[in-house]
């Protein structure tokens, strides 16, 4: 194929570039302690000519096959010497040997690359040589991925933060070779596409490999952020869809006559609507965030991220032309992916009533919001009420009896957080269910604590201004009523 052609050239060309600056990096500006270094830059150095090779000739030249079985000695030489970073090429006795015997099982290739080029006249032969051939690649592919293994788990906390980029590079090289040769050995040939790619994947594993050679590689982690993480396994969401519609497609090729030609068509109108109707969906949107950050991160919550944002958002008066109260609503909100919310704030004689809105605006607040006795409760303890336990019946302190009806009964209201400023309650913050529903934990409970003290103090300088410039206005007019009578006076 055409296309296979030129994506093997431009993918062995990039290859040979790649590896050819990662060996002259790790050779002029790598750590010098390391005692593997030149064993890197030589595997580097084999597998960029292995490259090179690829791009000029065919797969089944004896020059690439001859350049890829010394770029393999290469790495199991580099896996043998990854070993010494903390003596254990010494202290295990069965790290010599398994390198080894990886070592003679590769040099083979060269035997059997004698016996196809001299030897295999038939077809029969031609086939026995290239399964074999195959097959002791499979076994040194999977004996450097259990070596692998064995370096990274037996290595010490210390030499792990070393060892780790080198081992994520090394397993990235085996694996892929491991399914190459195998897909190659079940299918009786070397498979035209995955070989165009070969050159691009030994490019990319020679990245972090070369990045372990770094003078500071035990501080390099990789770190990806929230957003990037989402948008990675939205197109891996994409993508497999694509993959299963394609499935479909191909083994409807299978059917004939007009049925499967309808049968074809439905399925893509099916597959259309349904990617309009689903994956723009909010709903799925937020079940793939919540997923995410469950499985992927320590936290819950993009600390920095969130921080940027609330700022923002509580910053620019000219919002939508919000007022602070509606600011400081949206900023609570945006924390859980709440769409709406409310904010009760205290008159003079202590009652809380609705203060204002944001995006609930057909919420109907009772005059007297909260109860004393409740808010008495909220400021003393701290304490977030999660509505759903409320409705559950769950009593921390006394609290359950005394949420009002109006609160215990709208099924949207999800939480109720304490805005507390020096110990006294500022005012409250109703927070609407998230469109993908989940029970709040220790770190909601943590962020909307700190959050809702950091938002009372705003609104406590709010208040305190407005006081300030009432008093301001009201002292003029003293003064100017002095003069008034004065005036009357004389």
């Amino acid at each position: 194929m055409v296309w296979a052609s030129s994506l093997s050239y431009l993918s062995y060309s990039l290859g040979a570039i790649v590896c050819g600056l990662a060996a002259l990096w790790i050779a002029r500006a790598g750590a010098k302690d390391r005692t593997d270094r030149w064993a890197g830059v030589v595997a580097l150095v084999l597998t960029a000519n292995w490259c090179f090779a690829a791009a000029s000739f065919s797969a089944d030249h004896v020059l690439v096959q001859f350049t890829e079985l010394t770029a393999n000695l290469g790495w199991i030489y580099v896996l043998f010497r990854l070993f010494a970073n903390d003596g254990r090429d010494e202290s295990l006795r069965i790290v010599r040997p398994a390198a080894i015997a990886l070592g003679f099982v590769e040099s083979l290739q060269f035997v059997l690359l004698i016996i196809q080029q001299r030897y295999a006249v038939t077809p029969d032969l031609a086939l026995l040589t290239f399964e074999t051939s195959t097959l002791f690649r499979v076994l040194v592919s999977i004996g450097a991925l259990v070596l692998l293994h064995n370096l990274y788990v037996g290595a010490s906390p210390s030499s792990r933060r070393i060892l780790r980029w080198n081992a994520a590079g090394l397993a990235g090289l085996w694996a892929f070779t491991l399914n190459y040769h195998t897909i190659a050995y079940l299918a009786g040939d070397y498979p035209s596409e995955m070989f165009a790619f070969r050159g691009l994947a030994s490019a990319v594993v020679a990245i972090p490999f070369a990045l372990g050679f770094a003078k500071r590689a035990a501080g390099l982690t990789f770190s990806p952020s929230r957003a990037v993480t989402f948008r990675f396994l939205s197109l891996l969401v994409i993508g497999g869809y694509l993959l299963v519609m394609l499935g479909l497609a191909s083994w409807l090729d299978i059917l004939t006559g007009s049925g499967a030609r309808l049968t074809q068509v439905g399925l893509v109108i099916a597959a259309g609507a349904l990617a309009l109707i689903w994956l723009p969906s909010n709903k799925l949107r937020g079940w793939l965030r919540v997923t995410a950050i469950k499985h992927l991160f320590k936290h819950r919550y993009d600390y920095r991220n969130e921080w940027i944002r609330f700022t923002h958002t509580i910053g620019r008066a000219g919002l939508d032309d919000a007022s602070l109260q509606q600011r400081v609503i949206k900023a609570l909100s945006d924390i859980t992916d709440s769409p709406s919310g409310l904010l009760l704030c205290g008159e003079e004689e202590g009652a809380l009533q609705l203060a204002a809105h944001w995006r609930w605006p057909q919420m109907a607040v009772p005059a007297d919001a909260f109860p004393l006795e409740l808010c008495a409760i909220m400021e003393r303890e701290g304490l977030i009420l999660d509505l759903d336990e409320v409705r559950e019946g769950i009593d921390y302190h006394g609290e359950n009896a005394l949420v009002p009806p109006w609160l215990r009964e709208e099924t949207r209201a999800w939480a109720a957080v304490p805005l507390i400023h020096f110990d006294r309650l500022v005012g409250i913050i109703i927070l609407a269910r998230p469109l993908q529903q989940r029970k709040l934990d220790w770190e909601d409970f943590d962020l909307l604590g700190i959050v809702g003290q950091q938002l009372a103090s705003y609104l406590a300088e709010q208040a305190g201004q407005e006081a300030l410039s009432e008093a301001s206005r009201f002292d003029e007019f003293n003064r100017r009523m002095a003069f008034v009578m004065h005036d009357i006076k004389n």
